[in-house]
């Protein structure tokens, strides 16, 4: 087993092997931007209106269900298939379907 001072003096012998090439330290700035900028969504919304409604794998009831939305909840639709819409969650980053009579705000092109 080593001794701290020899375990120090190795740290000390490898750092120095590794940057004794260096003769310069590059720095480098990040510029962070504090707000998004406004950005219209080519998607529809629509809100919830049933009371407590499933959030689905895909566009039926025997898919899995991803989680629920409650009355009251704004969706962003990005498609969808005969009465269900493909919607996307922003807040859990989630694509998911939900049953489109139960919500109100848009309709899918026949």
């Amino acid at each position: 087993m080593l001794s701290r001072m020899m375990l120090r003096g190795v740290r000390l012998l490898i750092f120095s092997v590794l940057f004794s090439g260096c003769s310069t330290v590059e720095t480098h700035s990040l510029e962070i931007q504090t707000a998004a900028p406004e950005v219209e969504s080519p998607w529809s919304s629509v809100v919830v209106t049933g009371s407590m409604v499933n959030l689905r794998a895909g566009p039926g009831t025997q898919y899995e269900i991803l989680g629920q939305v409650v009355a009251g909840d704004t969706l962003l639709v990005t498609g969808g298939l005969d009465e269900w819409y493909r919607i996307y969650l922003r807040r859990r980053s989630l694509f998911a379907w939900i049953y489109g009579p139960l919500t109100t705000g848009t309709e899918l092109p026949r």
